[in-house]
């Protein structure tokens, strides 16, 4: 796991019924500067209460609205990370029984890069894909982190993630 990122639950332990009534836990939320993987939030939120463990990797691809794209930077404001906790947080407490993990990267990221990393891990899939669902929505709406994107043709585009 990264350093810079708080582990804010011992997932397994965090609840000894983890059915619907259990509450939710945050494993693991953070933006981070290095390489992140779903494998570090997938064993954040694996535990013996769930049957279900639903993944999302955000990934730098090549292309966007048509022309080729070469690189990325993800810039931050300083409240991203306390915006990201609060987030996961939030998207936990909306689907009771689940434990969540998300990471955002921010540097520079090339393609193939994984740039969000999120699980949710619950006792059954249909919540779990609920949650995941919600999750990565609610990063992309709410999180102040910005994207500069570097095209094939030397041209440079900034996009906000927010919205």
């Amino acid at each position: 796991m990264p350093s810079d990122v708080e582990r804010t639950a011992d997932s397994a332990a965090a609840a000894t019924d983890f059915g619907e009534s259990a509450p939710a836990v945050v494993a693991i939320a953070g933006v981070v500067d290095g390489p992140i993987d779903v494998d570090t939030c997938v064993a954040a939120v694996e535990n013996e209460h769930a049957g279900a463990v639903v993944t999302f990797a955000g990934v730098v691809r090549d292309h966007d609205e048509g022309r080729g794209v070469t690189w990325l930077r993800y810039s931050e404001h300083p409240t991203a990370d306390a915006v990201l906790r609060a987030v996961t947080a939030d998207v936990a407490a909306a689907h009771p029984g689940t434990t969540v993990a998300a990471l955002h990267r921010v540097g520079d990221l090339a393609i193939g890069d994984v740039a969000l990393a999120c699980a949710v891990a619950s006792a059954h899939r249909a919540e779990a894909f609920a949650a995941c669902a919600a999750l990565v929505d609610e990063i992309k709406a709410r999180v102040p982190i910005w994207k500069e994107q570097g095209f094939v043709d030397g041209s440079t585009e900034w996009v906000a993630s927010l919205g």
